[in-house]
């Protein structure tokens, strides 16, 4: 059976992807930092943003460009499976990078940061896609 609590807000993200479109900021940030970013409504698995604006933690993994960023999704619920990552933030508490929901985005869509992991552990993260990828 299906869960129906979650209807994804098409219509409503168009609205809010409209105006991130719209505005003239974008973040400055640094490979490491874990950030809020808003992810949107996606289609099928694709990983959502939640609440109001659509968003949701990830680590910023690579920057192409100002134009570009390369983010890792995140989520606080720990799975032993293939393409999530557990890692252990400063503050103690565990959580899942989604290797496998990896995406590109525009800064616009970039937020207030939360924290920051070191320079090996977002090798790690990137050694960890390249594996799952075959790459």
């Amino acid at each position: 059976m299906f869960s129906t609590s979650y209807v994804k807000d098409f219509d409503k993200w168009n609205e809010v992807k409209k105006k991130i479109d719209g505005e003239n900021h974008s973040s400055v940030f640094r490979v490491g930092e874990i950030r809020w970013v808003i992810l949107g409504v996606n289609v099928g698995s694709e990983i959502d943003g939640k609440g109001e604006s659509f968003n949701r933690p990830c680590v910023i993994v690579d920057s192409f460009s100002d134009k570009l960023v390369l983010v890792f999704p995140m989520s606080t619920k720990l799975k032993n499976t293939a393409g999530y990552i557990d890692i252990t933030l400063e503050n103690g508490k565990k959580v899942s990078v989604c290797i496998h929901q990896a995406k590109t985005i525009s800064p616009k869509r970039v937020l207030k940061r939360i924290t920051t992991i070191s320079t090996s552990k977002v090798q790690d993260l990137k050694n960890a896609y390249k594996e799952f990828y075959h790459l």
